[in-house]
Parts: C-alpha cells; structure tokens; sequence
C-alpha cells in the first residue's frame, strides 16, 4: 500500500484507433472522426475519445508485474473518480502511472484481495510535451487459488 507500481510502455494512437472506438462504442464527433473539420477547429485536428483512453488503462495494467503465486485469477473490478483533464491530439502516445492505495481482503476467508489503484494517464504530444490526460482509481481484483 502507498508503493509505486509502475508505468507502462508508450502506446501509439492513430486516426485508425480513434475511427474504430467510435463505430465500436458510438463515441463519435466531429472532433474526433472529420479530420478535415477538426484541422480547421480550436485544437488543430481530431482528439482522442476519453473513453478511448480509459479502455486502454486494462491494457497499460497488463506492462506490470502484480503478482501470480497464489493467484488464480486477476480481473479488471471497475473505475472510481475517473477525471479527463487534458486533451489529447490523435498520433500522441499514452502512457499508464500506477500506484497501490488500499488493498482490501475480500472473498472466502479473506483471501481474495480488492486493490485500488490510483492510475493517470499521461500523453506525449507530437512537439515533445508530456501532459497528464487522465486521472482514475481503477479496481483490479485478485482471485486466490482454492
């Protein structure tokens, strides 16, 4: 508890990316799938969806070593205070910071374990500057081996 998990590797977004997350879950506009209209718009070009970014907190996660001894199972639990601070260019890279803030016991006879996880987001912009995007708690349960 209160120990630094990690950082992930850098991911790539694309225009790609941020098309097929819209058809997917129908998080489109126009600042995030015209390219044309957005080039004209206040940031210059499409954004990154927020919930594009979110979805791929479970797949920065998997960059960590959590532990495996013991462990039948790790699942994603949910989100709590989930905050898109900065907007993020699609072609930016995206990053996951990961700490461990409380580790609850959980399950029969308290084996299984409740981590909360306080994650941010970070982007790398095309110029070089690194802002931080997002700020979430994410849950990760652990299932003991019976």
């Amino acid at each position: 508890v209160g120990t630094d998990r990690g950082t992930s590797r850098w991911f790539e977004t694309s225009q790609a990316d941020v098309d097929a997350h819209a058809a997917t879950v129908g998080d489109s506009g126009w600042i995030h799938n015209d390219v044309e209209r957005s080039a004209a718009g206040p940031y210059g070009g499409t954004l990154l969806q927020g919930s594009l970014m979110l979805a791929n907190l479970a797949r920065m996660a998997r960059d960590l070593e959590w532990p495996t001894e013991g462990v039948l199972n790790r699942f994603h639990y949910g989100f709590d205070r989930v905050r898109f601070v900065h907007q993020v260019p699609t072609g930016s890279r995206i990053r996951g910071r990961f700490t461990v803030a409380e580790a609850t016991a959980r399950g029969e006879a308290g084996r299984d374990c409740l981590l909360r996880l306080p994650a941010t987001i970070e982007a790398e912009f095309p110029d070089g500057c690194i802002e931080v995007a997002v700020v979430a708690e994410m849950l990760a349960y652990f299932v003991a081996e019976r």
